[in-house]
């Protein structure tokens, strides 16, 4: 484990704690390693979907930080007694490993969006993170017989943090599926950071009226996701359970 960080397991799931402090040393000790380290944001529901699915599960264990983005992940960790990790949020996070990898003058490289977003993004990332390197770009919509060549393509560009966004094939998965075939660095999927870059989303409000308006309207849209209901009364059954045991 890289400095300062305490990983901690909640019903089976490793999840990390790191303090804001400890954050720029972790992010150094981990693009210094001699292999490819992949940073993952666990919300609530990809916490479940990895309970009952093996890849998930292992992309989850694999990873060099596990950071979660629910707030019912960092409650269950107070309900059981582990050490609480803060709440964090996707594209702040985003913003806050950019701004580390700045002062090193470090490189990225951008994979996601159309061609056109992805430059959109270069050109916006650039403009506010001047001392970051940006060693290439491509489009998440790449067809199968394009991949290998897309995979050389970051291997060769060798970049402090491959970030990857919309668009991509697997989501998070694929750069698990394919980390041993990159040079030695960081990566980290976020569905929405390159089209907030390009300007083609606004920034996301995080408060949690906003996010619980999100969810309602998104199950109008989609009534299925009223369904998830089941999975968060099993997720407090077996926190319960869990609490009880030990």
């Amino acid at each position: 484990m890289a400095a300062g960080v305490t990983r901690i397991h909640i019903l089976g799931i490793p999840v990390d704690v790191v303090d804001n402090d400890s954050l720029p040393r972790a992010i150094e000790d981990l693009y210094t390693l001699n292999d490819h380290r992949q940073i993952i944001f666990l919300d609530f529901h990809e916490f479940m979907r990895a309970r009952h699915n093996s890849e998930r599960r292992e992309a989850i264990t694999r990873a060099a930080l596990i950071i979660p983005v629910s707030s019912l992940i960092v409650r269950a960790a107070r309900f059981l007694h582990r050490d609480v990790p803060p709440l964090r949020r996707t594209y702040p996070f985003i913003i806050r490993l950019l701004g580390i990898l700045e002062q090193k003058n470090k490189s990225i490289y951008l994979l996601g969006s159309s061609m056109r977003g992805v430059r959109l993004a270069e050109s916006s990332l650039k403009a506010t993170f001047p001392g970051l390197q940006i060693v290439g770009r491509y489009a998440a919509y790449f067809p199968m017989e394009r991949e290998n060549d897309v995979i050389t393509a970051i291997k060769k560009a060798a970049p402090t943090l491959l970030l990857a966004g919309n668009g991509l094939k697997g989501r998070h998965l694929w750069i698990s599926r394919k980390r041993n075939l990159f040079a030695p660095g960081l990566s980290v999927w976020e569905n929405t950071c390159l089209d907030v870059f390009s300007g083609k989303r606004p920034k996301p409000n995080d408060r949690s009226g906003a996010r619980i308006t999100r969810g309602f309207f998104g199950a109008l849209v989609r009534p299925w996701r009223f369904f998830r209901v089941f999975r968060y009364l099993l997720f407090f059954l077996l926190l319960l359970i869990e609490r009880i045991r030990k």
